[in-house]
């Protein structure tokens, strides 16, 4: 087996306690739990980033963030911890739920790792991508 290479000098590490009920895997994919700042194994498009060692649940453990974390303003329909963000003006909210009829494909700006209302400043992971029809 090779050695895996990191370069992390302008890596975002943050911390995380895994969700009740779950694992985090070192090197496996980190997705948001329920609750803000809980972390458990994940798969698909909501990832947040990659566990840096196995825990338990209730345990603290370093993920090494896809992107930057900025402060954005949440907008009138709200932020939920996890959730894909999409911009309504000068504003974030949680994107709609995706159809394969590419009705609600929308430019996607990041994922919230907060809960926040209206006029609310959270954080949200900057991971842009435009989501396609399935």
């Amino acid at each position: 087996m090779s050695t895996a290479t990191r370069r992390l000098a302008h890596a975002t590490i943050a911390e995380f306690t895994v969700a009740a009920g779950q694992t985090a895997t070192e090197g496996g994919l980190a997705t948001a739990s329920a609750n803000d700042g809980e972390a458990q194994d994940g798969t698909g498009d909501d990832g947040i980033g990659i566990f840096r060692a196995s825990a338990a649940a209730g345990a603290r453990v370093e993920v090494t963030l896809f992107g930057a974390i900025e402060m954005v303003t949440v907008g009138a329909a709200g932020a939920t911890y996890g959730s894909k963000a999409v911009a309504v003006g000068a504003t974030f909210v949680d994107a709609p739920a995706h159809d394969s009829s590419g009705a609600t494909d929308n430019a996607i700006y990041g994922i919230f790792m907060q809960t926040g209302v209206a006029g609310d400043k959270v954080g949200m992971l900057l991971t842009a991508s435009n989501r396609g029809s399935a």
